[in-house]
C-alpha cells in the first residue's frame, strides 16, 4: 500500500465516522427540535462544520431519509404485510399498532413521517406506494364488512397526529397510547 492509498483509506474512515456522528446528532436534534431542526445546530452537535455536513448530506431531505430510512421503509413493509393477512381487519389493527410503536420508540418519527419530501424523492415515492396500499387495505376491510364505509386514509393520519400528542405530553405514554389506539379502532369497527 502506498502513502497515497493509506491517506485515501484514512480519509474514507474519517468520512464514515463523520457520517455516523452527523446521523447521531441529527437523530437527537430531530427528536428534540423536530424535522426542521437547524442544520447549523446538527453540525455543531456532530462536531463538524456545515460544509462537511452538506458534503455528506446535500439536502435536509437526504439527511432525514438517511436517519429514518429503516423506519420509513418499515411503514411500507408493515402495510404490505397487513394486505396479505387473510383477515383484513386484523391486518389493519396490526398496521396501526406498528405505526403507534414507531411513534412511541422515536418521538421525531411523526414529524419525519409527515414531512413534505420532494415528490421525486425515494421517500416520497415510498410514502405514495404505502398510501396506495393503505387505501387498498381500508377498502378490503370495508368489503369484508369490518370497517365503517366512511373511513379513509385521512382518518389514519388524524390518529397519528393525535397519538403524537399523547406520546409527547402524557406522563404514561404507553398506557395512554394503548387506550387511544384501542378506542380509535373500536370506533371504526363494524
Amino acid at each position: 500500500m502506498t502513502d497515497r492509498d493509506e491517506a485515501r483509506e484514512t480519509l474514507r474512515s474519517d468520512a464514515e465516522r463523520n457520517r455516523h456522528r452527523i446521523a447521531d446528532a441529527a437523530r437527537a436534534a430531530f427528536r428534540e427540535l423536530g424535522a426542521d431542526a437547524p442544520i447549523k445546530e446538527i453540525a455543531k452537535r456532530a462536531g463538524v462544520g456545515t460544509a462537511t455536513l452538506y458534503r455528506r448530506f446535500p439536502t435536509r431531505e437526504d439527511l432525514l431519509a438517511y436517519v429514518f430510512a429503516d423506519r420509513l421503509t418499515g411503514c411500507e413493509e408493515s402495510v404490505l404485510t397487513a394486505l396479505t393477512n387473510p383477515d383484513p381487519w386484523q391486518g389493519l389493527v396490526d398496521h396501526v399498532n406498528h405505526l403507534a410503536e414507531l411513534q412511541l420508540e422515536d418521538r421525531a418519527f411523526t414529524a419525519v413521517f409527515l414531512y413534505d419530501f420532494p415528490h421525486d424523492s425515494p421517500v416520497s415515492r415510498s410514502r405514495t406506494e404505502a398510501g396506495a396500499a393503505l387505501r387498498r387495505l381500508l377498502q378490503t376491510a370495508k368489503t369484508a364488512g369490518d370497517l365503517r364505509q366512511d373511513v379513509d386514509v385521512d382518518d389514519v393520519m388524524l390518529l397519528l397526529k393525535a397519538h403524537d400528542g399523547v406520546v409527547r405530553w402524557s406522563s404514561e405514554p404507553e398506557q395512554e397510547s394503548q387506550r387511544l389506539i384501542e378506542r380509535f379502532l373500536r370506533s371504526l369497527h363494524t
